[in-house]
């Protein structure tokens, strides 16, 4: 063992990651999460259509592949069935923030919820 170097970790190593610890959960907290949404805009090629989440309800969307149901119950909103291959969209689950989106692009549809997104950065 060379002289002046310790093997493992010390007091200051857990104070150390403590505060790290510390100060990512503040950060985090402090960040907050997107508000909820009111409204689902769900967009094809041909039409745009805005569903309030606040009633319920089961969809139709027309796309390109054919008709593709979208599901708003209890303020979220998700896509029960569409007629894409892999039915990735189908497997998202329920989306209930502002900004949150689901695609379908083989159909080229998407739903994304409408509300107040925070801001990131602002740019001058």
């Amino acid at each position: 063992m060379t002289p002046g170097f310790r093997k493992g970790p010390t007091l200051w190593d857990g104070v150390l990651i403590t505060v790290f610890i510390v100060l990512t959960i503040s950060v985090a907290m402090m960040m907050g999460s997107p508000d909820p949404g009111s409204v689902l805009e769900v967009k094809t090629l041909t039409e745009e259509v805005r569903i309030p989440l606040d009633r319920d309800g089961r969809y139709a969307v027309s796309g390109p592949l054919g008709t593709a149901f979208v599901v708003v119950e209890d303020g979220g909103a998700r896509m029960e069935s569409a007629p894409c291959p892999l039915k990735i969209c189908e497997t998202m689950g329920p989306v209930t923030k502002s900004g949150q989106t689901i695609l379908c692009l083989p159909n080229r549809i998407s739903a994304r919820v409408l509300g107040k997104v925070p801001v990131d950065a602002v740019s001058r």
